[in-house]
């Protein structure tokens, strides 16, 4: 398993890092199926390629402005989830916002290092990039179908 949480062969691992210079693309297989997440999904998906087109054209400026509005939409997506969490009783929840928390604190840490220029553009993109796909296939689906099988939930399982 390599630093991201993804485990991989070798030999797969140079084509995997292309792709997350790559933008991202909305896909099904990302779909957590609750509109209040995917809608917040697809928003930060939008900062994130924005981000990435404005540290490619190197406006640094631009870059800084876009990556603090990608942590405040973090902030406030994050929230939505945990008062989803909160409305089912979810069995994972202290689990999810410790995963928020420690996002959050090193979505800091490397916009920081960034500013002050010890790491490039492109290693923050491609820190952005597993950043947010691994924490939506890995937590924000399992809680997308708790929410939808929880009658009344405002996922989309049928309401009591």
């Amino acid at each position: 398993m390599n630093s991201w949480g993804f485990a991989m062969k070798e030999d797969h691992f140079s084509t995997f890092e292309e792709r997350r210079w790559r933008p991202i693309v909305w896909s099904p297989a990302i779909e957590v199926g609750v509109e209040a997440i995917d809608d917040g999904h697809r928003g930060l998906i939008d900062l994130y390629n924005s981000i990435r087109e404005a540290s490619q054209l190197k406006d640094r400026a631009w870059t800084g402005v876009l990556l603090e509005r990608l942590g405040n939409a973090t902030a406030a997506h994050f929230a939505v989830e945990e008062s989803l969490m909160s409305g089912i009783d979810y069995e994972h929840a202290t689990t999810h916002k410790e995963e928020h928390r420690k996002l959050l604190e090193e979505f800091a840490y490397q916009v920081d290092d960034w500013r002050d220029r010890h790491n490039s553009a492109e290693l923050l993109c491609r820190f952005l990039y597993a950043w947010l796909l691994r924490h939506i296939v890995a937590m924000d689906i399992q809680l997308g179908r708790a929410l939808q099988a929880t009658p009344g939930s405002n996922g989309s399982g049928p309401a009591s």
